[in-house]
């Protein structure tokens, strides 16, 4: 399977937690049957926990938080929610103050590696108000209700924990980014690696061995879908004579602009490869022979046509090419043989043009 789109991996998030807030439910239910807590109590936090989720929910599934904000998944949002709903059974249920202050810290570290770390603090510093608040004004209305000395145990406690929390989401978020670099850098250089082992290093054009391979699924293609395809091969004329003339530096040079012209006239549906030297190997799939011929003019003339006394004074280059059809159950050895042929009378006719193989 592949990774999940933004609407399905925020409502599986959000079913995650789930369990969680029905385990609360089920607590406060049994709670409020052994009279522990007053029904409306139980009652407006389990309904309050309730609405929540379902809003949260319908956001996520309609796609609408996609379009209200960063994060589809409404992390951010739901922490702020976790932290109010924490805070009502804080208020409203002496006895489950303690494991409140517990709760809170979870919900933060549950969605904390999709926070950012100003998301995180301000996640921190909003529950930690919150319950500050909260304790000032049932100190204020029902202060029979309260032990301070508990309570400020209470939040001490929760003061440090939200400390210690914000450090641990800190130093996991430095070794997630570090651990995602990694493996950025890794792919990266999996791509380069991929790269060299199917490019020639000089020209950029895949190599010999790979465009054998491409030339295979040709062969197995063509006989599959009974298509046929045209092979060329490209020489430059005269290679040597540049190099003797001009030196290797500018043969390079050479090769490298004949490649990259070449490729620019032979567009993206065609492979071109440097089979060795100054020669290059062209596959044309489902191209008919008038087709590919067309092709290697269209080469022969960017080639000649392109101005090579910008590199070297006195340089002039062109190109001789043949081409051959594969049809039906030929051997494509015997194909790139008559295309090879077909290069050497182009050769013999006096260079600069490109032919067909004879039938």
């Amino acid at each position: 399977m592949g990774p999940l789109g933004p609407v399905q991996d925020g409502v599986r998030r959000i079913v995650l937690t789930l369990p969680s807030y029905a385990f609360i439910t089920m607590l406060l239910v049994a709670c409020t049957g052994m009279g522990y807590v007053a029904p409306w109590q139980s009652k407006l936090v389990i309904g309050y926990n309730a609405v929540g989720i379902a809003v949260f929910y319908t956001l996520v599934r309609s796609g609408m938080s996609a379009r209200l904000a960063q994060d589809p998944s409404l992390a951010f949002q739901r922490v702020l929610f976790n932290a109010s709903m924490v805070t009502l059974a804080y208020a409203l249920i002496p006895m489950a103050r303690g494991l409140a202050l517990q709760w809170l810290c979870l919900t933060i570290l549950f969605d904390m590696r999709r926070l950012s770390k100003a998301q995180i603090r301000l996640a921190a510093a909003s529950a930690y108000a919150m319950l500050v608040a909260t304790v000032l004004l049932i100190l204020e209305f029902a202060p029979s209700s309260i032990d301070m000395g508990t309570e400020f145990v209470n939040v001490a406690m929760a003061s440090l924990t939200l400390c210690v929390l914000l450090a641990v989401t800190q130093i996991g978020q430095g070794v997630n980014q570090h651990r995602k670099q990694q493996q950025l850098e890794l792919e990266r250089t999996v791509t380069q690696l991929n790269a060299l082992s199917i490019r020639d290093g000089l020209t950029k054009l895949f190599n010999r061995r790979h465009f054998q391979t491409l030339l295979d699924e040709e062969v197995r293609r063509s006989h599959r879908c009974h298509r046929p395809f045209c092979v060329a091969i490209l020489d430059i004329d005269f290679f040597k004579r540049v190099n003797d003339q001009h030196g290797h530096a500018i043969g390079d040079v050479v090769l490298r602009e004949v490649s990259r012209l070449a490729q620019g006239a032979v567009g993206p549906t065609h492979a071109l490869a440097r089979w060795g030297g100054e020669e290059f190997l062209l596959l044309m799939p489902e191209t008919p022979l008038p087709a590919a011929m067309e092709t290697l003019e269209a080469v022969r003339r960017a080639v000649g046509e392109h101005d090579w006394g910008q590199h070297a004074e006195g340089l002039s280059v062109t190109l001789s090419g043949g081409a051959c059809l594969h049809a039906g159950d030929l051997n494509v050895t015997h194909t790139l043989e008559r295309a090879d042929r077909a290069l050497y009378q182009a050769k013999r006719g006096g260079r600069d043009q490109v032919m067909a193989a004879s039938a």
